[in-house]
Protein backbone atom coordinates (compact mmCIF):
# COMPACT_ATOMS: atom_id res chain seq x y z
CA UNK A 1 0.00 0.00 0.00
CA UNK A 2 1.14 3.56 -0.68
CA UNK A 3 1.11 5.70 2.46
CA UNK A 4 1.93 9.38 2.43
CA UNK A 5 5.69 8.96 2.87
CA UNK A 6 6.40 5.28 2.24
CA UNK A 7 5.49 2.05 0.48
CA UNK A 8 4.19 -0.62 2.89
CA UNK A 9 3.94 -4.28 1.86
CA UNK A 10 0.99 -6.08 3.47
CA UNK A 11 -0.36 -9.57 2.84
CA UNK A 12 -4.11 -9.46 2.25
CA UNK A 13 -6.67 -6.86 1.20
CA UNK A 14 -7.39 -3.25 2.22
CA UNK A 15 -9.16 -4.33 5.42
CA UNK A 16 -6.13 -6.43 6.43
CA UNK A 17 -3.85 -3.47 5.67
CA UNK A 18 -5.78 -1.09 7.91
CA UNK A 19 -5.81 -3.64 10.77
CA UNK A 20 -2.02 -4.00 10.43
CA UNK A 21 -1.58 -0.22 10.19
CA UNK A 22 -3.54 0.32 13.41
CA UNK A 23 -1.37 -2.30 15.12
CA UNK A 24 1.82 -0.66 13.81
CA UNK A 25 0.67 2.79 14.91
CA UNK A 26 -0.40 1.51 18.35
CA UNK A 27 3.00 -0.14 18.90
CA UNK A 28 4.83 2.98 17.70
CA UNK A 29 2.75 5.24 19.95
CA UNK A 30 3.52 3.11 23.04
CA UNK A 31 7.23 3.03 22.16
CA UNK A 32 7.25 6.80 21.64
CA UNK A 33 5.54 7.34 25.00
CA UNK A 34 8.24 5.30 26.78
CA UNK A 35 11.05 7.05 24.91
CA UNK A 36 9.60 10.49 25.66
CA UNK A 37 9.35 9.52 29.33
CA UNK A 38 13.04 8.52 29.28
CA UNK A 39 13.95 11.80 27.57
CA UNK A 40 12.09 13.85 30.20
CA UNK A 41 13.84 11.92 33.00
CA UNK A 42 17.27 12.39 31.39
CA UNK A 43 16.66 16.11 30.95
CA UNK A 44 15.66 16.41 34.61
CA UNK A 45 18.85 14.55 35.63
CA UNK A 46 20.92 16.82 33.40
CA UNK A 47 19.33 19.90 34.97
CA UNK A 48 19.99 18.54 38.49
CA UNK A 49 23.67 17.88 37.71
CA UNK A 50 24.06 21.40 36.30
CA UNK A 51 22.51 22.87 39.43
CA UNK A 52 24.79 20.70 41.60
CA UNK A 53 27.90 22.07 39.85
CA UNK A 54 26.60 25.63 40.00
CA UNK A 55 26.04 25.32 43.76
CA UNK A 56 29.69 24.35 44.18
CA UNK A 57 30.75 27.37 42.15
CA UNK A 58 28.51 29.66 44.24
CA UNK A 59 30.02 28.22 47.44
CA UNK A 60 33.44 29.22 46.17
CA UNK A 61 32.33 32.80 45.41
CA UNK A 62 30.30 33.42 48.55
CA UNK A 63 32.47 31.83 51.26
CA UNK A 64 35.07 34.54 51.96
CA UNK A 65 36.48 32.87 55.13
CA UNK A 66 37.01 29.38 53.81
CA UNK A 67 40.05 27.85 52.12
CA UNK A 68 39.64 29.27 48.61
CA UNK A 69 42.11 26.81 47.13
CA UNK A 70 40.30 23.78 48.56
CA UNK A 71 36.85 25.05 47.58
CA UNK A 72 38.09 26.06 44.14
CA UNK A 73 39.58 22.62 43.51
CA UNK A 74 36.38 21.01 44.76
CA UNK A 75 34.26 23.23 42.53
CA UNK A 76 36.46 22.53 39.50
CA UNK A 77 36.26 18.78 40.14
CA UNK A 78 32.48 18.90 40.46
CA UNK A 79 32.17 21.07 37.35
CA UNK A 80 34.30 18.59 35.38
CA UNK A 81 32.10 15.70 36.56
CA UNK A 82 28.96 17.65 35.66
CA UNK A 83 30.33 18.46 32.18
CA UNK A 84 31.17 14.79 31.54
CA UNK A 85 27.76 13.72 32.85
CA UNK A 86 26.02 16.37 30.74
CA UNK A 87 27.80 15.06 27.63
CA UNK A 88 26.70 11.52 28.39
CA UNK A 89 23.14 12.63 29.08
CA UNK A 90 23.08 14.70 25.87
CA UNK A 91 24.18 11.62 23.92
CA UNK A 92 21.55 9.44 25.62
CA UNK A 93 18.82 11.99 24.86
CA UNK A 94 19.79 12.23 21.18
CA UNK A 95 19.92 8.43 20.89
CA UNK A 96 16.38 8.17 22.21
CA UNK A 97 15.19 10.95 19.94
CA UNK A 98 16.62 8.98 17.02
CA UNK A 99 14.50 5.97 18.02
CA UNK A 100 11.25 7.93 17.99
CA UNK A 101 8.91 6.64 15.29
CA UNK A 102 7.25 9.00 12.83
CA UNK A 103 3.52 8.35 13.05
CA UNK A 104 1.42 9.47 10.11
CA UNK A 105 -1.01 12.06 11.44
CA UNK A 106 -4.02 12.59 9.20
CA UNK A 107 -4.55 16.24 8.23
CA UNK A 108 -8.31 16.84 8.56
CA UNK A 109 -10.31 17.86 5.50
CA UNK A 110 -13.26 20.25 5.48
CA UNK A 111 -16.61 19.99 3.73
CA UNK A 112 -18.96 22.86 2.87
CA UNK A 113 -22.19 21.11 3.87
CA UNK A 114 -25.26 23.34 4.09
CA UNK A 115 -27.61 23.09 7.08
CA UNK A 116 -31.17 21.97 6.43
CA UNK A 117 -34.41 21.75 8.37
CA UNK A 118 -35.53 18.75 6.31
CA UNK A 119 -35.07 15.33 7.87
CA UNK A 120 -35.76 13.51 4.58
CA UNK A 121 -33.60 14.75 1.69
CA UNK A 122 -34.15 12.13 -1.00
CA UNK A 123 -36.66 9.36 -1.60
CA UNK A 124 -36.39 6.69 -4.32
CA UNK A 125 -39.43 4.49 -4.93
CA UNK A 126 -39.45 1.43 -7.25
CA UNK A 127 -36.78 2.86 -9.54
CA UNK A 128 -36.09 0.73 -12.60
CA UNK A 129 -33.48 1.67 -15.19
CA UNK A 130 -33.06 0.06 -18.57
CA UNK A 131 -31.38 0.34 -21.97
CA UNK A 132 -32.65 -1.26 -25.16
CA UNK A 133 -30.43 -4.31 -24.64
CA UNK A 134 -30.17 -4.58 -20.84
CA UNK A 135 -31.71 -3.59 -17.53
CA UNK A 136 -29.02 -2.42 -15.06
CA UNK A 137 -31.31 -2.40 -12.01
CA UNK A 138 -34.96 -2.64 -11.04
CA UNK A 139 -37.32 -1.86 -8.18
CA UNK A 140 -34.81 0.16 -6.14
CA UNK A 141 -36.38 1.79 -3.09
CA UNK A 142 -34.50 3.77 -0.44
CA UNK A 143 -34.37 7.07 1.42
CA UNK A 144 -31.56 9.39 2.45
CA UNK A 145 -32.00 11.46 5.59
CA UNK A 146 -29.82 14.33 6.75
CA UNK A 147 -27.37 12.20 8.75
CA UNK A 148 -27.28 9.18 6.43
CA UNK A 149 -24.28 7.80 4.59
CA UNK A 150 -25.87 5.33 2.19
CA UNK A 151 -23.57 2.93 0.30
CA UNK A 152 -24.59 1.43 -3.03
CA UNK A 153 -22.86 -1.93 -3.21
CA UNK A 154 -22.69 -4.61 -5.89
CA UNK A 155 -20.70 -5.95 -8.80
CA UNK A 156 -19.71 -3.85 -11.80
CA UNK A 157 -22.51 -3.43 -14.32
CA UNK A 158 -25.34 -3.67 -11.79
CA UNK A 159 -26.43 -0.05 -12.27
CA UNK A 160 -24.93 1.74 -9.28
CA UNK A 161 -23.58 4.67 -11.31
CA UNK A 162 -26.80 4.69 -13.36
CA UNK A 163 -28.77 5.34 -10.15
CA UNK A 164 -26.66 8.40 -9.42
CA UNK A 165 -27.10 9.57 -13.01
CA UNK A 166 -30.86 9.14 -12.68
CA UNK A 167 -30.87 11.25 -9.52
CA UNK A 168 -29.01 14.14 -11.16
CA UNK A 169 -30.95 13.80 -14.43
CA UNK A 170 -28.19 12.52 -16.72
CA UNK A 171 -29.32 8.91 -17.22
CA UNK A 172 -29.66 8.33 -20.97
CA UNK A 173 -31.85 5.22 -20.93
CA UNK A 174 -35.42 4.56 -19.92
CA UNK A 175 -36.46 4.90 -16.30
CA UNK A 176 -39.59 4.32 -14.27
CA UNK A 177 -40.43 4.83 -10.64
CA UNK A 178 -40.13 7.94 -8.52
CA UNK A 179 -37.28 10.14 -7.27
CA UNK A 180 -38.35 12.85 -4.82
CA UNK A 181 -36.18 15.64 -3.40
CA UNK A 182 -36.63 17.96 -0.44
CA UNK A 183 -37.29 21.56 -1.50
CA UNK A 184 -34.32 23.64 -2.74
CA UNK A 185 -31.96 20.67 -2.36
CA UNK A 186 -28.39 21.39 -3.53
CA UNK A 187 -26.40 18.35 -4.64
CA UNK A 188 -22.64 17.97 -5.12
CA UNK A 189 -21.09 15.06 -7.00
CA UNK A 190 -17.78 13.23 -7.38
CA UNK A 191 -17.93 11.54 -10.78
CA UNK A 192 -16.09 8.53 -12.17
CA UNK A 193 -15.56 10.36 -15.47
CA UNK A 194 -14.29 13.91 -14.97
CA UNK A 195 -12.44 14.25 -18.28
CA UNK A 196 -14.33 17.50 -18.87
CA UNK A 197 -12.28 19.13 -16.08
CA UNK A 198 -9.65 21.10 -17.96
CA UNK A 199 -7.75 24.36 -18.10
CA UNK A 200 -6.17 26.27 -15.22
CA UNK A 201 -7.29 25.77 -11.64
CA UNK A 202 -8.36 29.40 -11.44
CA UNK A 203 -10.63 29.14 -14.48
CA UNK A 204 -11.94 25.78 -13.22
CA UNK A 205 -12.81 27.31 -9.85
CA UNK A 206 -14.47 30.27 -11.53
CA UNK A 207 -16.72 28.04 -13.63
CA UNK A 208 -17.46 25.82 -10.62
CA UNK A 209 -18.42 28.88 -8.53
CA UNK A 210 -16.47 27.82 -5.44
CA UNK A 211 -14.02 29.65 -3.18
CA UNK A 212 -10.54 29.66 -4.74
CA UNK A 213 -8.55 29.82 -1.48
CA UNK A 214 -10.63 27.08 0.12
CA UNK A 215 -10.21 24.90 -2.97
CA UNK A 216 -6.41 25.31 -3.02
CA UNK A 217 -6.25 24.66 0.72
CA UNK A 218 -8.11 21.38 0.22
CA UNK A 219 -5.72 20.37 -2.57
CA UNK A 220 -2.75 21.02 -0.27
CA UNK A 221 -4.37 18.96 2.49
CA UNK A 222 -4.87 16.15 -0.03
CA UNK A 223 -1.13 16.25 -0.69
CA UNK A 224 -0.90 18.13 -3.99
CA UNK A 225 2.32 20.12 -4.40
CA UNK A 226 2.02 23.87 -4.92
CA UNK A 227 4.04 23.59 -8.15
CA UNK A 228 1.17 21.57 -9.63
CA UNK A 229 -1.23 24.49 -9.19
CA UNK A 230 0.12 26.02 -12.40
CA UNK A 231 -0.34 22.85 -14.47
CA UNK A 232 -3.46 22.57 -16.66
CA UNK A 233 -5.82 19.96 -15.23
CA UNK A 234 -5.72 17.79 -18.36
CA UNK A 235 -1.91 17.51 -18.00
CA UNK A 236 -2.06 16.33 -14.38
CA UNK A 237 -1.72 12.70 -13.33
CA UNK A 238 -4.93 10.71 -12.77
CA UNK A 239 -4.43 10.93 -9.02
CA UNK A 240 -4.06 14.71 -9.19
CA UNK A 241 -7.13 15.02 -11.42
CA UNK A 242 -9.09 12.95 -8.91
CA UNK A 243 -8.03 15.30 -6.11
CA UNK A 244 -9.23 18.27 -8.19
CA UNK A 245 -12.64 16.59 -8.63
CA UNK A 246 -12.83 15.70 -4.93
CA UNK A 247 -11.70 19.13 -3.70
CA UNK A 248 -14.33 20.77 -5.92
CA UNK A 249 -17.06 18.69 -4.30
CA UNK A 250 -15.76 19.34 -0.77
CA UNK A 251 -15.66 23.09 -1.42
CA UNK A 252 -19.06 23.20 -3.11
CA UNK A 253 -21.95 24.27 -0.83
CA UNK A 254 -24.41 21.36 -0.79
CA UNK A 255 -27.06 19.59 1.28
CA UNK A 256 -26.38 16.15 -0.24
CA UNK A 257 -23.25 14.55 -1.72
CA UNK A 258 -23.35 11.87 -4.43
CA UNK A 259 -19.90 10.27 -4.76
CA UNK A 260 -19.20 7.61 -7.40
CA UNK A 261 -16.15 5.55 -6.37
CA UNK A 262 -14.35 8.39 -4.55
CA UNK A 263 -11.36 6.23 -3.59
CA UNK A 264 -10.16 5.61 -7.17
CA UNK A 265 -6.53 6.81 -7.66
CA UNK A 266 -6.21 7.89 -4.00
CA UNK A 267 -3.58 6.48 -1.64
CA UNK A 268 -4.38 5.07 1.78
CA UNK A 269 -3.57 8.37 3.49
CA UNK A 270 -6.24 10.18 1.45
CA UNK A 271 -8.66 7.35 2.13
CA UNK A 272 -8.13 7.78 5.86
CA UNK A 273 -8.74 11.52 5.44
CA UNK A 274 -12.12 10.82 3.84
CA UNK A 275 -13.07 8.25 6.48
CA UNK A 276 -12.17 10.68 9.27
CA UNK A 277 -14.10 13.52 7.61
CA UNK A 278 -17.26 11.47 7.09
CA UNK A 279 -17.16 9.99 10.58
CA UNK A 280 -16.80 13.44 12.16
CA UNK A 281 -19.18 15.48 9.99
CA UNK A 282 -21.78 12.84 9.06
CA UNK A 283 -22.77 14.86 6.01
CA UNK A 284 -25.63 13.23 4.05
CA UNK A 285 -24.17 11.10 1.28
CA UNK A 286 -24.99 8.47 -1.32
CA UNK A 287 -21.77 6.69 -2.26
CA UNK A 288 -20.81 4.01 -4.77
CA UNK A 289 -17.76 2.16 -3.48
CA UNK A 290 -16.28 -1.37 -3.42
CA UNK A 291 -13.72 -1.01 -0.64
CA UNK A 292 -15.00 -3.04 2.31
CA UNK A 293 -12.97 -1.20 4.95
CA UNK A 294 -14.33 2.15 3.76
CA UNK A 295 -17.90 0.79 3.72
CA UNK A 296 -17.54 -0.70 7.19
CA UNK A 297 -16.14 2.54 8.60
CA UNK A 298 -18.71 5.02 7.27
CA UNK A 299 -21.94 3.34 6.11
CA UNK A 300 -25.13 3.96 8.08
CA UNK A 301 -27.09 2.02 5.42
CA UNK A 302 -26.11 -0.40 2.64
CA UNK A 303 -28.08 -1.13 -0.52
CA UNK A 304 -27.06 -4.25 -2.39
CA UNK A 305 -27.70 -3.92 -6.12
Amino acid sequence: MIEQHQLVLTRGNYSDYFVHKEQRDSTAIKKNENLLKDIRHLKQTRQAKSQWAQQAENEKKNNSHADKGFIGAKAAKMMKKATIMKGRLDTAIEERKGLLKEIENVVPLTINVLPTNHQLLLSINDLTLSYPTKQPCSNITTTIEKNDQVLLCGNNGTGKSSIINAIIGTFSGKQSGEILFSSALKISTVRQDYSDNHGSLRSFVSSSKINYDQFLNLLRKLGMERATFNVPIEEMSMGQQKKVELARSLAEPAHLYLWDEPLNYLDTYNQQQLIQLIQEKRSPMLIVEHDQNFIKQIATKKIEI
